[in-house]
């Protein structure tokens, strides 16, 4: 369990130290510099990597600081890319079943925004790929730990709570795509997704 919570620690470390760096670049004189908004870019990407990155970290040095023996060792990616295929069509069925409540309570269809639809398919064929940086470390690192002390249940809620809670800084940074959103709901959202694809990864024996 010590070697886990390293594991987090390091992972929001990283990855917030990234975000800050990235919003400092932009908040400065990146709109006059059109390069520096790609380093933003780019130091952001980092940041969102860092779970997969410091489980890549803590495998090769053995998974538990040094200590072999004491749990699981590497990373569970039995199955090929299975998890990281249909983490996008989670995101997308949950979206799309609370617009329903709202249509449904309200009488009207939430405000979409302006985004053509064609961006936002690109978008979704990116960010799959994106996304796998962090099933490595989730998914395919601290869950099978997690889940060898816990029990698979009550190691998806709280791997949920620790993975919501590392999008914190997003809700505060200018230009994020959920930044004055309400957090608790975004906790509820994140943990239920969670619990669901963590019982896809036990259906799937570990795949990511």
């Amino acid at each position: 369990m010590r070697t886990l919570l390293k594991f987090f620690l390091l992972t929001y470390a990283a990855t917030w130290i990234c975000w800050a760096t990235s919003f400092a670049i932009l908040r400065g004189s990146a709109a006059a510099n059109p390069a520096l908004t790609v380093i933003a870019g780019a130091v952001l990407l980092l940041g969102v990597f860092a779970p997969g990155l410091v489980a890549l970290l803590f495998t090769e040095r053995g998974g538990t600081g040094g200590n072999a023996g004491a749990g699981p060792s590497g990373l569970q990616v039995a199955g090929g890319h299975a998890m990281v295929c249909v983490r996008p069509g989670l995101h997308t069925g949950d979206q799309t079943i609370g617009c329903v409540v709202y249509r449904v309570v309200t009488g009207a269809w939430p405000n979409f925004g302006q985004v053509p639809w064609y961006l936002m398919a690109a978008a979704i064929v990116f960010s799959t790929w994106v996304q796998a940086g962090e099933e490595i470390g989730w998914r395919g690192y601290a869950l099978p730990r997690l889940s060898e002390r816990l029990g698979l249940a009550p190691a998806s809620v709280i791997l949920g709570i620790i993975w919501a809670s590392w999008h914190l800084p997003l809700f505060f940074f200018p230009g994020s795509t959920i930044r004055g959103q309400s957090f608790p709901l975004y906790l509820l959202q994140v943990t239920a997704l969670s619990v669901a694809m963590a019982w896809l990864y036990w259906r799937t024996q570990g795949s990511l």
